[in-house]
């Protein structure tokens, strides 16, 4: 008889995302799945580091339907003083500071390094601004990774990681599955993407801002995705990608979050019934 094939799951990049991923995990948790490694950018690392940490699932949805998590990365921001002092003095400013989301993290996770995670292993995907380089992170201290990797370009200032200056690491991978290809402890890899559905442009200036750089960074981790799944065949792994649709949530109004969630346990029902509760 086959043994069940290894599964690694990794969490897309998305604004507030990390509802949606959690509910995706405890669904299949749930179900009886348990992935050998996980792993995410930017919201999908906030999700991923709370899984891997060996958190109850009942305290990661608390978690991440409490609007202390998105608080947090604001918390810290001097307002008008650390706007004027970034624009004037810092290499790559941005409108927040997010140091409070390393607090906020390490008060429920506490002050862990990835590396002493093993069930499952974790991988965040950081964008390091200084080599210009994308950093498959395995190691160093677990709430500044899942911190970093969500700070958004210009919106967060970038956060100091092991001596590098990082920002979101959905720059220039959505769903960071690249080290996995070449890990013989692997043979599936899942992809959970979250995808809003088409609108019309916003009205205010600052959101029609931040739409298009939401747009450019879907194009690009679009074509990025393309070869990825050309690197997965090449190597031999199953990849699956799953995708849940649902409009951003909103920061003012974080009851949305709790939909969020229920949309991702719906996918992963989705794809347990079709893929995994009878693999080949």
């Amino acid at each position: 008889m086959s043994s069940p094939p290894r599964i690694a799951i990794s969490l897309g990049a998305a604004f507030m995302g990390y509802a949606t991923h959690a509910g995706f995990l405890a669904r299949l948790h749930a179900l009886g799945v348990r992935p050998v490694a996980v792993g995410g950018s930017s919201a999908g690392a906030i999700t991923a580091g709370l899984y891997a940490s060996g958190l109850d699932q009942e305290t990661i949805r608390q978690t991440v339907l409490s609007p202390r998590l998105h608080l947090s990365f604001v918390r810290r921001t001097k307002w008008l003083w650390h706007q004027l002092i970034g624009s004037l003095f810092y290499r790559h400013p941005g409108f927040f500071d997010p140091r409070g989301a390393i607090d906020h993290f390490e008060s429920v996770v506490g002050r862990r390094n990835i590396e002493s995670l093993s069930n499952p292993q974790l991988l965040i995907a950081l964008s390091d601004l200084s080599k210009h380089e994308t950093l498959f992170v395995r190691s160093g201290p677990l709430a500044t990774a899942m911190a970093a990797s969500s700070c958004v370009p210009m919106l967060f200032t970038p956060l100091e990681f092991e001596n590098r200056m990082c920002t979101d690491g959905g720059v220039a991978h959505e769903s960071p599955i690249d080290p996995w290809f070449t890990d013989d402890g692997i043979d599936h890899i899942i992809i959970h993407r979250i995808d809003p559905p088409y609108k019309k442009p916003p009205v205010m200036p600052l959101a029609r801002l931040m739409a298009t750089i939401t747009a450019t960074h879907a194009s690009l981790n679009r074509q990025i995705l393309n070869d990825r799944i050309e690197l997965a065949r090449l190597h031999g792994k199953k990849l699956t990608i799953i995708t849940t649709c649902h409009s951003r949530p909103s920061p003012f109004f974080p009851g949305g979050l709790k939909q969020c969630y229920e949309l991702g346990d719906a996918s992963a029902q989705k794809l347990f019934d079709t893929e995994l509760s009878n693999p080949i």
